[in-house]
């Protein structure tokens, strides 16, 4: 029986894997073959000899050219009065402003792929931001190697595991350490001197990459003082670099361009990866040389990112990278190039993508194409049609083109191995529910109740078919959840099982005020804004975020108590509901102590305290090899050091509803058919009551740091799983260390999320050229997976262990 449990278990982590696999996995080459002769080399003269390309890594764009460039409805702090310089340069003659979008994912390393090769990274790349590995496909960099330009970077050390052999000079920091927010930019920044000094002349592109802007937005968010002031140095460390443009000009005779630009924005709590406007809001400015100044009018249009790669390999005179998908930027070229060369340079660009799209479709579908765009397409230099008209023809060519090639074919998905994951993950599910006898008896028991439960699942399935129902999740969860409090509350009138009321009226009460920080999208969230904010913004910062459901980032208890306060006030109350369940001393003291040190570390932020915290983890850890009760405590400990201050109060209201639950109708027989959705549905309502959400938009990294002096990845990566899975941890844990039956309900819960996975996964392979495959229907599929990773393999630990298949 525990042998074909883990067998079980390893076959639906098989399925899972494959299904991921083909979904996210795999990121193909849109065309496979080599480039046509006329690809190879560009017959548009170097409009520039040298360029230098600055990325402030999360400057959204409203902080340089102001809140209307985002549309936003005035609610928004004015972040460009604290960057004066580069703002008024945005609206001079002699540069062109843009607002780059950045598509999904929004974090570094894909940014960095997209900002080099023009092509749209895979959405998987949000996983391998953390361990970057040397980019083989052709792109910008490769191109200036090729032509012998020589380059330098400072800054974002993603650059050289992208590019390790493409500078001869390079000074990288790391782009992970965000508790860092001084040094990342002191040390790119005291190289400028010698790089900018008028005589300096052995590079021809200079990198530098400015990570502390990202780095405070985690931290602090960008309406902090911190955030002021690195805008402030920003700014000023612009007017640096454009006065030394100036004066290295003047002295070599040279022209260079200077490209600001930051690879992604960020939301107003900090944090990025989504696909909100504010995250997807990059900058992307070109200072030019003053000989080029007042020959363009428009500002502040917005544009994909991808279009920049195509634009500078032209002004720098290189072949387009390959897989290219961006369209040249139209002012840019108009502005800096003579008539005949912007044509010769739309012709490229123009033959580039018509070679990369011609998978796309059929060979009818491009005959008639070529029919349509004969004239852009066959152009040369004896063409006899005015030049506005060819413009005019060639940019409407580039767009369909674009159009086409960014368009999904399935070329990026691996079918084969999506419907074997669905497959597999159904056989199993099939196979456990024949094995386990627990489940067998639960999917065949006729009771009103399991009929009711059965129904439930039901709905929630239905659910996940529909991208509002995913944005709005947690709606369905607790829904489930009283609906499934409310039965027994029935079955207890029906019963006369009078002690049930007080713990059911407990459990009614907490589950009302943890979701009160959620409300529907677009709905009932628009009209609460002036009851939740008061006289204040503070805790809004999704108002304008219609992808999210969260109205308040505020404490539950924000009017009534001080943050300090309530820290201090949940910590004695769980100090206390935990200490009356153990009977170690050693137990009690490890807690206790490091209870203390979650209170200390938030007052001192002192490291040495985080570590106390950590080794007492490490004790409760050790204990629960001996009494599976410990185990929740390793991660309470963890959540009230790691959790930020307006989560605490919902932390304590988390444990009443677990101690309540444990206390009273978990253990009563008569709900046995019960217990699992009990678990369940409270597990997951406990991670929307943190803040967390179907988007990676949500996830807080910025405490993943606590007590670490230096990056790792492997502790960073657990902490911020941790943080963002606290709720069903400790939930799920607590209710399970509990219970007798604790092996056949995390089956039971395992039933329940696979049922769940193999549902949404045929829901995902259906809907896999649907619009909001990336930005909705993709990130929860990565929340569900990781879900069910942890249920499969804790069931299959808790199976060996109680089997003594092998020795603890």
């Amino acid at each position: 029986m525990a042998l074909r449990v883990v067998a079980i278990g390893i076959a639906a982590i098989v399925a899972i894997f494959l299904g991921a696999s083909g979904l996210f996995g795999l990121d193909v080459d849109i065309v496979q073959h080599e480039p046509q002769p006329e690809l190879q080399a560009t017959n548009v003269p170097r409009v520039f000899d040298r360029m230098i390309f600055v990325v402030i890594d999360a400057l959204r764009a409203d902080m340089v050219l102001g809140t209307e460039s985002l549309k936003h409805q005035g609610s928004y702090e004015e972040l460009n009065a604290f960057m004066p310089f580069t703002s008024h340069l945005a609206n001079s003659s002699q540069c062109i402003a843009y607002i780059g979008h950045a598509a999904v994912p929004t974090v570094t390393m894909p940014r960095l792929k997209a900002l080099t090769t023009g092509k749209k990274p895979a959405f998987i790349d949000v996983i391998r931001n953390f361990n970057s590995k040397a980019l083989d496909e052709d792109n910008l960099l490769a191109q200036f190697t090729r032509a012998g330009m020589k380059m330098v970077l400072y800054g974002d050390e993603t650059w050289l595991q992208l590019f390790p052999t493409a500078f001869m000079r390079a000074d990288p920091t790391s782009g992970f350490f965000t508790k860092d927010t001084v040094e990342v930019d002191t040390n790119v920044s005291r190289h400028l001197r010698d790089e900018l000094d008028p005589l300096y002349t052995d590079w021809d592109v200079l990198f530098l990459h400015y990570l502390g802007v990202d780095h405070i937005g985690h931290l602090t968010g960008p309406h902090s003082q911190l955030m002021r002031a690195k805008l402030l140095e920003m700014d000023a460390t612009i007017e640096t670099i454009q006065s030394a443009i100036a004066a290295q000009d003047a002295k070599q005779g040279s022209s260079t361009l200077l490209v600001l630009l930051s690879d992604h924005g960020m939301t107003e709590t900090g944090n990025h990866g989504g696909a909100s406007m504010e995250e997807s809001s990059a900058l992307l400015l070109f200072v030019l040389p003053e000989k080029f100044a007042n020959k363009h009018a428009t500002h502040y249009e917005r544009q994909p990112q991808v279009d920049l790669v195509p634009t500078l390999a032209l002004l720098l005179g290189v072949p387009i990278p390959q897989h290219n998908t961006g369209k040249l930027l139209a002012n840019v070229v108009h502005t800096t190039m003579t008539e005949k060369n912007e044509l010769h340079a739309l012709h490229q660009n123009l033959l580039q993508l018509y070679q990369l799209a011609q998978p796309k479709h059929s060979p009818a579908y491009w005959k008639s194409f070529q029919r349509e765009h004969e004239i852009s397409l066959t152009w040369t230099p004896a063409t006899n049609l005015p030049e506005e008209i060819i413009r005019e023809k060639m940019t409407s060519t580039l767009e369909a083109l674009q159009k086409i090639v960014m368009s999904s074919d399935g070329s990026e998905y691996n079918t084969l191995h999506m419907l074997l994951g669905i497959f597999v993950s159904f056989l199993s599910l099939i196979m456990f529910c024949r094995v386990d006898k627990y489940v067998v008896m639960l999917l065949t028991n006729k009771s009103p109740w399991t009929i009711a439960q059965g129904f439930w699942i039901l709905l929630q399935l239905i659910a996940l078919g529909s991208s509002s129902s995913i944005e709005n999740e947690h709606v369905v969860w607790n829904f489930l959840f009283i609906s499934l409090i409310m039965t027994i509350a029935i079955e207890t009138l029906l019963s006369k099982q009078h002690k049930r009321w007080i713990p059911l009226l407990i459990i009614v009460i907490t589950a009302r005020i943890l979701r009160s920080r959620n409300q529907i999208i677009n709905f009932g969230r628009l009209n609460n804004f002036e009851i939740v904010a008061g006289e204040t913004r503070d805790g809004l910062e999704y108002e304008h975020d219609n992808s999210l459901s969260i109205i308040t980032t505020r404490s539950l208890f924000d009017n009534i108590l001080s943050l300090p306060v309530e820290r201090v006030l949940a910590t004695l109350y769980i100090g206390v509901a935990e200490l009356s369940l153990m009977s170690s001393r050693v137990e009690s003291c490890s807690f206790l102590v490091g209870l203390a040190g979650t209170v200390l570390y938030n007052f001192t932020e002192i490291e040495a305290v985080a570590h106390i915290v950590y080794l007492s983890c490490g004790v409760q850890l050790i204990l629960a090899f001996q009494s599976s009760k410990s185990l929740p405590r390793v991660f309470w400990l963890l959540a009230y050091l790691l959790q930020k201050d307006t989560n605490i109060g919902a932390l304590a209201l988390i444990n009443l509803q677990t101690l309540t639950m444990n206390k009273s109708l978990l253990k009563e027989s008569s709900l046995n058919h019960l217990h699992g959705g009990i678990i369940f549905y409270m597990a997951k309502c406990s991670f929307f009551a943190l803040g967390n959400s179907h988007l990676m938009t949500t996830i807080d990294i910025s405490k993943a740091y606590t007590g670490l002096t230096m990056y790792s990845q492997a502790i960073v990566g657990s902490l911020t799983a941790v943080i963002v899975f606290t709720g069903p941890l400790v939930t799920s844990l607590s209710l399970l260390s509990s219970s007798r039956k604790k092996n056949h309900l995390l089956r039971q819960l395992w039933t329940f999320e696979l049922i769940s996975y193999v549902v949404y996964s045929a829901i995902v392979y259906l809907m896999r050229f649907h619009l909001f495959i990336w930005s909705v229907f993709a990130p929860k599929m990565m929340y569900s997976i990781a879900w069910i990773l942890y249920l499969v393999g804790l069931s299959i630990v808790v199976t060996l262990v109680q089997n003594k298949l092998f020795k603890v």
